[in-house]
């Protein structure tokens, strides 16, 4: 490669920006680059559509449960905990917890919240209709994926915010604003067991029907959950739930404002507004990444990778690869087809998708039926985070409607 090499494990380079020229020289040329890392032995960058989509589709060869699903190796006891979550299992196992947590998911049960969090919606626009700025972060992108994701597990209203708090500064623990210090996070890992551990016991006592129900009643391989399988669950849900919706509602408007022939094409006709989500979603991926570990000696993309090499699946690179999207550094909320892969592909297909389609369409529909004019007051602060796409602040002034 002619230009010089970045550290991808380097928060501080996605904090900056996406590093796009990077990603389209390392995928027009060597396609898999060898990052080598000074916390651990060095991975494989993947950067093409086809290459991400075939590891992804493969858990044979490529395994979530033999070194876990984050890039930094864990310990033999965290790795025990991670292949407790279905994020961290293989099959059969997998499938048989997916199948557990996906009656949840269905387009037919999330269908039937979309009314109440229309109406929760609508009522934060109204809040907001008393003045004319906010943290968009905030005020906005951060209410309805934590409404929606504690209405299906079951939290109470009282405990919503605190547990967002919690969830924040576990899964962004790398941005020293978010979690100051390392026992930042580890409070919060504690607090929120603590809090899963009394959620399973109310529920026993009481049950509801509610994903929380589903989890504790349901048999998996005859038998049910156990209290800490129930708890990294229920954290996952949690964290899962609200941190990459969050993330892709702030970036959606972000691109919308950086891109105003788009935006007045949304405002216009706001029926497009379900293909600007996956404009948005192919635009800036929540997730920067995930891994899997290569089980035998196999080849991506002509490169050859060794058993036990680690593989990090980069999905900015993926969509915006132009085999599959004709210019592809151009925001679009008409492109058709749209075969971003911020949701992942294959056995670890995002679970909440479909909830996550939704809040973004409503939350989109309810934006622009109720504020005029938005500009940016000041420049967007990311998250220092080399695994989160994160916008921690994002400072707007808008014309509420009457």
């Amino acid at each position: 490669m002619s230009s010089t090499p970045i550290d991808l494990t380097d928060a501080s380079v996605w904090e900056a920006a996406t590093p796009h020229t990077w990603l389209d020289e390392v995928r027009n040329t060597e396609g898999l680059y060898f990052q080598e890392e000074s916390d651990g032995p060095g991975f494989w960058a993947i950067t093409r559509h086809e290459d991400v989509r075939a590891v992804s589709i493969d858990p044979s060869n490529f395994s979530s449960w033999v070194g876990g699903p984050l890039r930094l190796d864990p310990s033999p006891d965290e790795l025990d905990q991670l292949r407790m979550v279905i994020i961290g299992m293989d099959p059969p196992e997998h499938r048989n917890f997916r199948d557990v947590v996906a009656r949840a998911f269905t387009p037919k049960r999330i269908s039937t919240i979309e009314p109440t969090m229309r109406a929760e919606t609508r009522a934060v626009f109204a809040q907001l209709a008393k003045q004319d700025s906010c943290d968009f972060v905030a005020d906005v992108a951060a209410i309805i994926p934590m409404w929606s994701i504690s209405e299906l597990v079951g939290v109470p209203v009282a405990d919503r915010h605190r547990l967002y708090e919690l969830s924040h500064s576990l899964i962004d623990d790398q941005d020293p604003e978010v979690a100051p210090t390392p026992e930042t996070a580890m409070e919060a890992v504690t607090e929120i067991f603590a809090y899963a551990s009394e959620m399973a016991q109310r529920a026993r006592l009481n049950p509801e029907d509610n994903l929380t129900g589903d989890l504790l009643s349901a048999e998996v391989n005859g038998r049910h959950l156990d209290d800490l399988e129930f708890t990294l669950f229920f954290v996952f849900l949690i964290v899962a739930g609200n941190e990459t919706t969050r993330t892709a509602t702030s970036h959606g408007l972000l691109a919308l404002l950086e891109h105003p022939e788009q935006f007045e094409l949304l405002r216009k006709d706001p029926s497009l507004i379900p293909g600007a989500v996956e404009e948005i979603l192919r635009w800036q991926p929540p997730i920067h990444h995930f891994r899997r570990t290569a089980t035998c000696d196999v080849k991506v993309g002509g490169q050859q990778i060794a058993q036990g090499d680690k593989v990090i699946m980069f999905y900015a690179g993926a969509n915006r690869d132009p085999a599959v999207f004709p210019d592809r550094h151009r925001f679009d909320i008409t492109r058709s087809p749209n075969r971003q892969l911020s949701f992942g592909v294959g056995e670890h297909f995002c679970l909440g998708a479909n909830l996550a389609r939704l809040q973004l369409r409503v939350l989109f529909e309810e934006l622009i039926a109720s504020w005029g004019d938005i500009e940016l007051q000041a420049p967007p602060r990311r998250l220092h985070s080399n695994l989160i796409n994160g916008i921690k602040e994002m400072q707007i002034s808008y014309q509420p409607r009457t």
